[in-house]
């Protein structure tokens, strides 16, 4: 017999346990779950129990300080969440934080994470118009393990403030698929990469994808920081992507910017600091604007076209372009290789080689003050216009050189000496050589074809004398038909130039013992100058005792100050120079009486500066301190005997601008002597009228002295001698006005001899004469007036003329005081 079981249940028994248990649960799955019907409002608190929600076509769900577990909305529904919080561990079905079908979330300062899915997802309806609309401000913050937040085509994604996290390890920030974006001030972060862009494969016709990031970061932690064209390449991918103000993008793998087969990107940065790569790969297309002081430090590889423009920095190379155009003084430091067409221009500069793209017809341009340091290879055609300029750093060759309006070619620098080769040379321009005349090395600009048009050379001067007169080739020609010339016509080498000759085809450098340099012509006109300083700082002297005869002379002070040009015609200083000098003097004197005679005596001193307006830019400068003595006798028979002594303390700088441009300087100290004697007659004749006769003789002696400049040049010069005689005639008229003051016009002539010839300068030994002789003609007109006992002003303007030397104008005024 069988047993049977300790405890039976019955088929009926079974049945009514598990009806009594449905109701159970369905109770608690509704519970967990909450619905807004279509078209209808829901609004959630603190105080709502945590569950899903699903809301219908064209409802609204509205949440404040709430936590909810997933949300779906579909055609038209509304989520908006102000302060709340939403997580999602894949209850309920939802794996997605929010998931939306042509629907529309805002979240304000909220937060929605999705431990299993993505943080929010935008999809369309492909039976519907649009997409799905997603607005993030005030530091919201949404999350996902797969990414951040995606969006399919027509979906538009709004972040203010706030941030995007994709969590896991192969995760996106964000993913955009024919979709919108605009970021302002917010991050978005992916474990893989940042932001990726791809196409929706259900459509037809390919939207651009729209993305801009103001003040915004966007990482990929260990992959790029965009990603665009993420489907087979079969599905094409179009993206617009702006970096503005201050954004930034990092790729864990140093990618900024990853372009994949099939997809198309332009890149616009504006205003903001890049560092990484952009990557295009092969069958991808990409365009990328850096603007408005935008720096990007990394390279570009296989980008279709480049554009640096108003003030953009790039440091790094670009490997394989269409186009490359830098311009409005942006910067490229790195190399271009395997570019097609390269313009640099509007004083733009580029540091690094351009290597022209393999079995094309390449062209590099400079314009516009613009400049490139670096090799040029493989390039086919080269133009240089503007002030451009093209800085070579080794010896090489290019096909066909087109310079116009300034474009410049500079061989070699640094004391290297490199040769370029040229096909084929047209236009007007200009080569910059480096040239060692002592070892008579120097660049060579080599044509080996045709060459057409006016080139001007401009040879870099020395301060060193040749070793020896050899001649230097500078270019060379396989046949005529361009014309050659040097900058300013003569090029300084030492105490002597050289000019450019031809030779059959070929230009040659030879020395020319008949023109001497301009530094030489500069410290000859230094040395020269000194007598001139002293003398146009003693004819105000000489007023001053003139002034006392007529008035008779009382103890009192004086001050005058003056002015003066000169123009300096000498063939020794080749164009000649001008001469400004003012100063300022003052002095005091009295009347004493010696072996029954009576005399004034007087002690002065003084401060002038001359500036020195030479040759091609060049100047000098003296700056003159003075003291003296000076007396004066009146005979009873009219005649008088003025003298004067005094010592000067020369501080002088030369600054000479070079054959080439370049600037050298130097300069010394020394110390001058001088003094004047002069005899005449004082005859009245009536009426307040009267005249003097005289003759004056002024001696000057200066110290010579050696100095250099810091090119090189050695000066030396010996003692400056002058001697100045002079007979003249002045007549004047003392005339008494109404309120009793004095006023005495007076009008001088005369005739001015320098008897000094030699002064002997040497310029690196090389023996030179500053002959100041000649004769020049002198007038001049003025008038003092004697206000009352105490008072007396003066003021003269003169002139003269004469073969070397001529005085533009002169004029002095100043005031004596008597105690």
């Amino acid at each position: 017999m069988l047993s049977r079981p300790a405890f039976l249940f019955h088929k009926t028994s079974l049945s009514l346990s598990v009806m009594l248990c449905i109701p159970l649960l369905t109770h608690s799955l509704s519970a967990q779950a909450g619905v807004v019907p279509g078209g209808q409002s829901e609004t959630i608190d603190a105080n709502t129990p945590v569950e899903t929600w699903s809301v219908g076509a064209g409802a609204t769900l509205i949440g404040t300080d709430a936590t909810t577990l997933g949300i779906t909305s579909t055609n038209g529904g509304v989520v908006n969440l102000t302060d709340s919080t939403v997580n999602s561990a894949g209850g309920g079905g939802i794996s997605q934080g929010i998931f939306l079908t042509n629907a529309s979330a805002t979240l304000n300062n909220s937060n929605v994470t999705s431990t299993t899915g993505i943080g929010i997802s935008a999809v369309r309806d492909v039976n519907s118009a649009g997409g799905s609309k997603v607005t993030l401000s005030n530091n919201s913050v949404v999350r996902g393990l797969l990414g951040g937040i995606a969006g399919n085509r027509f979906s538009e994604l709004s972040l203010q403030n706030s941030t995007v996290e994709g969590t896991g390890a192969n995760s996106f920030g964000m993913r955009l698929l024919e979709s919108t974006l605009t970021a302002s001030g917010s991050t978005i972060k992916g474990g893989l990469n940042g932001i990726t862009v791809g196409t929706d494969t259900g459509a037809t016709t390919v939207i651009p994808t729209s993305i801009v990031l103001d003040g915004t970061r966007v990482e990929g932690v260990t992959g790029s920081a965009i990603v665009v064209g993420i489907n087979a390449p079969n599905f094409p991918t179009v993206a617009n992507i702006e970096v503005r103000n201050g954004s930034t993008l990092v790729g864990g793998n140093g990618t900024l910017l990853e372009v994949r087969n099939g997809a198309t990107a332009g890149l616009l940065v504006d205003n903001s600091q890049l560092t990484g790569n952009i990557v295009v790969d092969a069958g991808g297309s990409g365009n990328v604007t850096l603007q408005n002081a935008a720096s990007l430090t990394g390279d570009m590889r296989n980008v279709t076209n480049v554009t640096l423009n108003n003030q953009a920095r790039m440091t790094g190379n670009v490997l394989g372009a269409s186009s490359v155009v830098i311009n409005n003084a942006s910067t490229l430091t790195g190399n271009l290789q395997d570019v097609a067409n390269v313009s640099i221009d509007n004083r733009s500069v580029m540091v690094g080689d351009v290597t022209g793209a393999a079995n094309s017809v390449s062209s590099l341009t400079l314009d516009n003050g613009a400049s490139l340091t670096g090799k040029v290879n493989d390039v086919s055609n080269f133009a240089i216009s503007n002030q451009a300029l093209w800085q070579m750093t080794e010896s090489q060759s290019v096909s066909n050189l087109t310079l116009n309006s300034g474009g410049t070619v500079r061989l070699g620098g640094n004391q290297e000496y490199f040769q370029l080769d040229v096909a084929n040379l047209a236009g007007n321009g200009r080569f910059e050589i480096g040239t060692d005349f002592n070892q008579g090395i120097s660049d060579l600009l080599n044509i080996t074809g045709s060459a057409t048009g006016n080139h001007q050379l401009l040879v870099a001067s020395s301060g060193l004398d040749p070793v020896n007169d050899a001649s230097i080739k500078v270019v060379q020609s396989v046949a005529s038909g361009a014309q050659y010339d040097l900058v300013n016509d003569r090029v300084d080498v030492g105490a002597y130039t050289y000019r450019l000759v031809k030779n059959g085809d070929d230009w040659y450098l030879q020395p020319d013992k008949d023109v001497i340099s301009t530094p030489t012509r500069s410290v000859m006109a230094i040395f020269g100058t000194a007598p001139t300083v002293i003398y146009g700082e003693m004819a105000l002297l000489n007023n001053r005792m003139g002034d006392l005869r007529v008035n008779g002379g009382q103890t009192g002070g004086w001050i005058r100050s003056f002015g003066s040009r000169y123009s300096i015609t000498n063939k020794a200083y080749g164009n000649g120079y001008s001469q400004n000098q003012h100063g300022i003097s003052m002095g005091v004197d009295t009347p004493v009486e010696i072996a029954g005679e009576r005399v004034l005596l007087g002690a002065f001193a003084g401060y002038s500066k001359s500036n020195l307006d030479l040759s091609r830019g060049s100047s000098g400068e003296i700056d003159s301190t003075s003291i003296g003595m000076y007396g004066t006798w009146m005979g009873d028979s009219g005649y008088y005997l003025d003298t004067v002594a005094k010592l000067n303390h020369f501080r002088n700088d030369a600054k000479v601008t070079m054959s080439d441009g370049t600037r050298t300087k130097g300069g010394y100290n020394n110390l001058g002597a001088s003094a004047s004697v002069e005899l005449g007659k004082h005859i009245e004749i009536r009426d307040g009228y009267y005249v003097e006769p005289f003759t004056q003789w002024q001696v000057a002696t200066v110290q010579g002295k050696d100095f250099n400049l810091d090119n090189g040049l050695k000066a030396d010069a010996d003692t400056t001698r002058s001697m100045l005689g002079k007979v003249g005639v002045t007549l004047g008229r003392g005339m008494t006005l109404d309120d009793g003051s004095v006023l005495q016009p007076h009008i001088r002539t005369a005739v001015v001899q320098e008897f000094a010839k030699h002064n002997e300068v040497q310029v690196n030994n090389n023996k030179f004469n500053n002959d100041l002789s000649g004769t020049r003609f002198e007038v001049a007109a003025g008038a003092s007036w004697t206000l009352n006992d105490r008072w007396q002003v003066h003021a003269e303007l003169d002139t003269s003329k004469g073969d070397n030397l001529t005085k533009d104008f002169g004029f002095n005024f100043g005031a004596h005081y008597a105690f």
